[in-house]
């Protein structure tokens, strides 16, 4: 007798490998199959339900990766069984020192150093008595109607259209405006959020917060492709799309006009949601966003952190005209809005000009930073963009980005291969990202930049056995 639980078709979805997911799903939660509990082979359970021994690999697949099943290379997939929580990683990048004594970070896309610490400080130093009743009350709808009047201003760009205060919903930075977004959009108990196979890990890490699966599209040099992002509307029933049109975190591309009137027709086909990440974008540009061009499905997550300080924890959500109350009703209802505090300062800190002062000097380094980049690194295959802090360099024959990370951090250079760009189940290219504006000291960034050119030029040549 075949004791062997076996997979089937769910009722209801006509995608087969998701319809397969949800078998599994419905009896590992009702207790059918067990935790370490062996499941049968991938192309004996295809020959059984009629499909392609990949459809099914599919599905096994995004269960291991969601941690339902676990598989073990030569036995097999099994269930997976409940173990101790693994430590949690460190929450930001800590650079420690390098075998000289120092270590460049060419690894976290910081803010550059202009001395905007001193010029804060003594702002808030200067802020002016709050008055009565001031620190004994919950932030009100209008306690920071003034900030956001300056903020409109502030990210007011030709592309984005006319922003107004009641469009801006403040948030304690870009990935919680991300978070507070797919909470208000998402709907179902497993909802779909769809990304470029290559983006900013905060969009993963707000995707799980929610309990949301994330899938990647694939791209070209003018951003997603239309056909790859409509197939997988189809298979998913995805909900949310994230991007970053402007400057994609990490290869730098920006997405072309046509491409993005193509994509928004693909949206509009199957009811898609567009939140456009635009915390790099680079001055001058003036092509339509989403916000522009899909006004009615279309949200802008936005900081001050690339060009004014991280540590105000300020970020923004940009909606579309008349839809802001959707994402302020979400943000207020989870921490009720940014401390008056914070609110005073930012206000100051742009009504005052300093704000600007701060944001005129950042870009100043980050042009001298691409110049010292294309210059020290021109020679090998290097995407920089003037605006963007961060460049792409794919590796040379010989280099892979693991092998070089490492050995770059052994020369006191830290550096961020492809595959932390990766989705879960996504392939990464041979290349890096290079941070331009981590380090403070042009002569040291410089330095390091030569470090990593000498590297490059030449690679390894022992063989591992």
């Amino acid at each position: 007798m075949d004791t062997t639980w076996w997979p089937e078709l769910a009722e209801g979805i006509p995608v087969k490998h998701q319809a397969i997911k949800r078998s599994i799903q419905q009896a590992v939660g009702t207790g059918r199959i067990e935790p370490g509990t062996r499941l049968p082979p991938v192309r004996e359970v295809a020959w059984r339900l009629g499909v392609t021994p990949g459809t099914v690999a599919r599905a096994y697949k995004d269960l291991v990766d969601q941690g339902v099943l676990s598989a073990m290379v030569g036995r097999g997939t099994f269930v997976a069984v409940p173990e101790t929580p693994a430590p949690l990683p460190a929450l930001l990048d800590h650079l420690g020192p390098g075998r000289d004594g120092t270590m460049l970070n060419l690894r976290t896309a910081h803010v550059a150093d202009v001395g905007q610490g001193a010029m804060l400080h003594s702002l808030l130093k200067s802020l002016p008595d709050p008055g009565p009743g001031a620190y004994v009350t919950y932030p009100g709808p209008e306690h920071d109607l003034r900030l956001r009047e300056l903020l409109a201003g502030w990210f007011a760009a030709p592309g984005h259209g006319i922003i107004a205060p009641e469009d801006v919903v403040l948030t304690a930075g870009a990935q919680h405006g991300m978070v507070v977004l797919l909470q208000s959009l998402l709907h179902g108990p497993r909802p779909v959020v769809l990304t470029e196979e290559l983006a900013y890990p905060g969009f993963r890490h707000a995707a799980a917060l929610v309990r949301a699966e994330i899938n990647g599209i694939s791209f070209d040099g003018e951003g997603l492709l239309p056909d790859a992002l409509a197939r997988a509307c189809r298979e998913t029933g995805a909900q949310v799309l994230c991007t970053s049109p402007e400057a994609h975190n990490p290869t730098t591309i920006r997405t072309s006009p046509e491409r993005r009137a193509q994509i928004v027709s693909v949206c509009r086909e199957y009811n898609l949601q567009i939140i456009d990440d635009d915390c790099f974008r680079a001055e001058g540009g003036e092509d339509a966003s989403y916000r522009r061009l899909a006004p009615e499905r279309s949200w802008v997550v936005t900081t001050l952190s690339k060009t004014l300080s991280p540590d105000l924890r300020l970020g923004a959500i940009l909606a579309a005209p008349g839809q802001g109350g959707r994402a302020r009703l979400a943000a207020q209802q989870q921490f009720f809005g940014l401390s008056r505090p914070t609110v005073a300062l930012a206000e100051a800190a742009l009504s005052s000009g300093v704000a600007d002062r701060v944001r005129d000097a950042v870009l100043a380094v980050q042009a001298r930073r691409v110049a010292m980049a294309r210059d020290r690194l021109g020679g090998f295959a290097l995407r920089l963009r003037d605006g963007v802090p961060f460049a792409w360099l794919e590796m040379p024959r010989g280099w892979r980005p693991s092998s070089l990370s490492g050995a770059a951090e052994a020369r006191g250079v830290r550096i961020k291969p492809a595959d932390e760009f990766a989705l879960i189940d996504g392939r990464a290219p041979s290349a890096v990202r290079l941070a331009l504006t981590g380090e403070r000291d042009d002569a040291a960034f410089a330095a390091g930049l030569d470090r990593l050119a000498e590297l490059l030029a030449a690679p390894r040549q022992e063989v591992e056995v």
